[in-house]
């Protein structure tokens, strides 16, 4: 059945088109479990996850790892797989790697293409030259629709690049077939699709194809793939292909909608987060003030329209010297207030998950996962939160590497947990390569990671420069645009109130979000949300109609490259939608259950475009409207779909406010009071008679 359903996706004639089609979401990638870089266990030290699965992320797709050094499954039994790929770091990366080929030889007869990066791994060493290629993976390759030599050994004057896709090849650098003393040489199979070709002159083979769409899947190889030079500090890399570009095509994603938790309501998320680390140092901005209590005077309070998620360090509190009332008052204020999402930053502050080294030394107290997750944030609750409060993130600590027992832990207790990864995006890392992904896979749990780095890796690990997080700017700019990766998280530590310099950085990112158009959420918010974004099921239900099943909290799904938009009647659980630069990004409502409907015009009636505030409970009703907003600061919302010229009403808590569309059907409206994230409001619009 899956290989009829992938033999649809991919174009191939059939009888007669099913119901319902799942697109399959998974990519399933290969890695040596023993082997892992480093010594570092699991997936989280790999070049595909720290380099690669962030534009998978953007793809909508689903990274799943296999440790090839354990028996593998059976290729067709993989659930909603949609590819499987391999990144090796060496030519050589098995001893005997005749089962892996033969497993890779049977998952593209069960209809997965196979996606071949950075090296092959499949070799056979020898006592004396390269490393050969066994006939099972010769086979395998040949299948694949390669045939690869070895490498040939190239100076400037013997080889040359014949032939570039531009749309692919030369992203971040151009390609360099002489930087290396040999190159791959590579001889494409009819069917596939070169992306570059390189030309020789020394007498052997005429051409190389080391960059290909091939007839079951795709290559990109060393040094064409990623340039990476480990020699210098910070290592520099630079994509050679157009990720985007290349994976897309490699996996056959034209036309598809893309779940995407980046955007809510048409507009880019931003959250306010902060670990509890340093709340009760003294700040030398006044050294009679904690820097809790300073962040608490000049931002807190400040920014009541700001969603602040504040997480503290419990065991704090075991301590003699943080047991005064000043300190508990100052806890308990922090909290409390109306724009706080509380958080835990566990209890004795783990800075290695895996061997239980603490941050925190207290009297008679050893590592316990449920002390440090489930038993910090409870403390905190009945300590210092209000009967309408409760902790529900806990924000990892240290090197943020819990393991499956410690997620799962967190999980079962109701707990949002979030931190790791992040990445920079700036003239210091100035890559994509340097951008981590969504997420990391620990056996059966899944740990969300943060979207960026915290000011401690803008500082030389609080070192100095102590301004240096205003760099983060950069970061959010570029990974905004031109492709939006990653939403805004504006992330410190309560220690940047400690100094100067560093509560001014921070003043000044913050004042940067807030000129932005984006929409600020909890940080708990957008950890739904990407939880959600691994739980969505995307169904195929006839040409250019798209079912959503599952993840409510999960808001929109975008389509690339798309020249049709939703057919607003034909569509269910769609609020409207907003062009951006090359993507169609599509708005969807609370419901479990939606579907997207493609066409040329969305038909009579109004949507919505875009809001800094979240949408539930839509309904139309001719030219009217009637939804629950809820959000921060002054509301503001675009609607579209309206009579040219006509005037129209907006209501809303007593509020209200009236103007006229412009010849393009359009209002931008604006309300001066929001429900801080409270109780949602009821909001109507009617047209004006």
């Amino acid at each position: 059945m899956r290989r009829a359903a992938l033999a649809l996706l991919l174009g191939a004639p059939a009888a007669a088109a099913p119901v319902a089609v799942e697109l399959p979401r998974k990519v399933f990638v290969l890695y040596r479990g023993d082997a892992a870089p480093g010594g570092i266990p699991g997936s989280q030290s790999l070049s595909f996850h720290t380099r690669a699965e962030v534009w998978f992320d953007h793809l909508g797709l689903v990274a799943e790892y296999l440790d090839a050094s354990k028996p593998l499954p059976d290729p067709a039994a993989l659930d909603s797989a949609r590819a499987v790929l391999t990144w090796f770091a060496d030519e050589a990366a098995f001893g005997d790697p005749k089962p892996v080929c033969r497993w890779l030889s049977s998952a593209m007869d069960a209809g997965l293409p196979w996606i071949l990066l950075g090296r092959t791994g499949l070799r056979t060493k020898a006592a004396a030259g390269f490393p050969a290629i066994e006939p099972d993976c010769g086979d395998a390759l040949r299948k694949l629709g390669v045939v690869l030599d070895a490498p040939r050994p190239v100076d400037s004057m013997s080889v040359a690049v014949a032939d570039a896709d531009q749309a692919v090849v030369g992203f971040e650098r151009r390609p360099d077939p002489s930087e290396l003393p040999a190159v791959p040489a590579v001889e494409l199979l009819p069917g596939g699709t070169a992306l570059l070709t390189l030309a020789f002159n020394d007498g052997g083979a005429p051409r190389s194809v080391p960059v290909a769409l091939t007839r079951r899947g795709a290559l990109a190889l060393d040094p064409f793939l990623l340039y990476a030079n480990r020699e210098v500090t910070p290592m520099e890399y630079r994509w050679v292909v157009d990720p985007l570009a290349f994976f897309g095509a490699a996996l056959r994603m034209k036309g598809l909608p893309r779940p995407d938790a980046t955007t809510l309501s048409g507009r880019r998320m931003v959250m306010y987060r902060v670990d509890g680390d340093g709340f009760f140092n003294r700040s030398e901005i006044s050294r009679r003030q904690y820097s809790g209590e300073v962040f608490l005077r000049q931002v807190l309070e400040k920014k009541p329209d700001l969603p602040f998620s504040l997480s503290l360090i419990s065991g704090y509190y075991e301590l003699n010297l943080y047991r005064a009332p000043e300190a508990l008052t100052l806890s308990r204020l922090v909290l409390n207030r109306p724009n706080v999402e509380p958080g835990s930053h566990g209890f004795a502050h783990p800075l290695v998950w895996s061997s239980g080294t603490l941050a925190l030394s207290i009297p008679r107290y050893r590592m316990d996962p449920e002390r440090e997750i489930v038993a910090s944030a409870r403390t905190l609750e009945e300590r210092f939160l209000s009967p309408r409060k409760r902790v529900s993130v806990f924000q990892w600590t240290g090197d943020c590497l819990p393991s499956e027992s410690d997620l799962l832990l967190a999980e079962r207790a109701g707990l949002l947990g979030i931190n790791g990864g992040g990445g920079r995006f700036d003239a210091e890392f100035p890559s994509y390569a340097y951008l981590y992904p969504m997420s990391r896979v620990a056996g059966s749990a899944r740990q969300l990671y943060a979207p960026a780095y915290n000011e401690n890796d803008f500082t030389g690990l609080w070192t100095g420069p102590y301004y240096g997080y205003r760099d983060a700017i950069e970061t959010f700019r570029r990974t905004g645009a031109p492709r939006r990766l990653k939403p805004v998280d504006v992330y410190v530590h309560y220690y940047s109130a400690e100094k100067f310099a560093a509560l001014q950085a921070y003043k000044q990112v913050l004042a940067w979000s807030e000129s932005q158009p984006l929409i600020p959420v909890w940080g708990g918010r957008y950890a739904r949300a990407a939880r959600d974004f691994f739980k969505m099921r995307v169904l195929r239900t006839g040409p250019r109609r798209f079912m959503l099943e599952g993840a409510p909290e999960l808001r929109t799904v975008r389509f690339d490259d798309e020249p049709g938009v939703p057919d607003l009647a034909a569509s269910q659980g769609v609020l409207g939608f907003k062009r951006e630069p090359g993507s169609l990004y599509v708005h969807l409502d609370e419901s479990a259950r939606r579907e997207v409907v493609l066409a040329a015009e969305p038909g009579p009636g109004p949507w919505l475009e875009e809001a800094n505030f979240e949408v539930e409970g839509w309904s139309r009703a001719g030219e009217g409207l009637r939804f629950r907003k809820r959000g921060w600061g002054r509301a503001e919302g675009t609607l579209a779909g309206l009579r040219p010229g006509r005037g129209y009403r907006v209501r809303c808590a007593g509020r209200e406010w009236t103007g006229r569309a412009g010849s393009d059907g359009r209002i931008s409206f604006s309300l001066p009071d929001s429900e801080r994230w409270g109780e949602a409001r009821e909001t109507t619009v009617e047209a004006l008679r």
